[in-house]
């Protein structure tokens, strides 16, 4: 029995992997879904399920921040990782990081009961960027701050503050596969560059790294199936 087990990035939930999911669960893999509930009344989380077998392939699948809101067992556990549009320290090691930090904060000011409806919209139709966004995701622009877990949000959202420099999250025998988008309006170069970095001295096996055109930081599922089920 293969698997996948997913988690979303900040500011999304498990429908960013909707046509994605059917198409695997069509070839009859196992999937399921981490959520943080930022848009429901409490978060999802999944196990991996035991198997009789070491040879089936456990899959982790994560975008954005996902690597750090999904729990560190899934992703050490994980025979194979997928990293789409991911990163490890979103700020800056460098000198260039209080220019990161005061953005940060003056998102973080906007996740209120007021505001936090304009931060979500305009932080949408920038992931989605250079394209529009998708009508899966036209209704989360559509929320009021009620329909918004604000303390699960702001929560998250402070995870992209961390500064580290030792990378330890995955097994180093894992198979890594890493999607990039050429076109990513969030994802800096630098966190981009230094993660390659990390993950080249960490890992036995150096990453696969492909490169996607005309895609922003939300990479339309359509374009991810092929590149997976080829490396898987």
């Amino acid at each position: 029995m293969n698997q996948i087990i997913s988690q979303h990035g900040w500011g999304f939930d498990q429908s960013i992997w909707n046509k994605l999911k059917e198409e695997f669960i069509r070839q009859n893999w196992t999937w399921q879904d981490n959520d943080r509930g930022y848009y429901s009344d409490s978060c999802i989380k999944v196990k991996w399920i035991k198997t009789d077998s070491d040879k089936n392939k456990k899959v982790a699948l994560c975008h954005s921040l996902g690597i750090h809101l999904i729990e560190k067992e899934i992703l050490k556990e994980a025979s194979h990782i997928v990293l789409i549009n991911s990163f490890f320290n979103f700020v800056p090691t460098n000198n260039e990081s209080d220019i990161t930090i005061r953005t940060l904060r003056r998102m973080e000011k906007k996740i209120n009961a007021r505001e936090v409806h304009f931060m979500l919209e305009e932080f949408i139709n920038r992931s989605f960027m250079p394209n529009k966004v998708d009508i899966t995701f036209k209704s989360f622009l559509n929320l009021n701050s009620k329909q918004v877990n604000l303390k699960s949000l702001l929560n998250d959202f402070q995870k992209l503050y961390l500064q580290c420099n030792t990378f330890n999250l995955f097994s180093e025998h894992a198979q890594v596969l890493i999607i990039k988008s050429k076109n990513d309006f969030i994802l800096k170069e630098y966190a981009f560059d230094e993660f390659i970095n990390l993950l080249n001295n960490f890992l036995i096996n150096k990453p696969k790294l492909v490169q996607i055109e005309n895609q922003g930081h939300l990479i339309d599922n359509n374009c991810i199936v092929k590149i997976l089920k080829d490396w898987l």
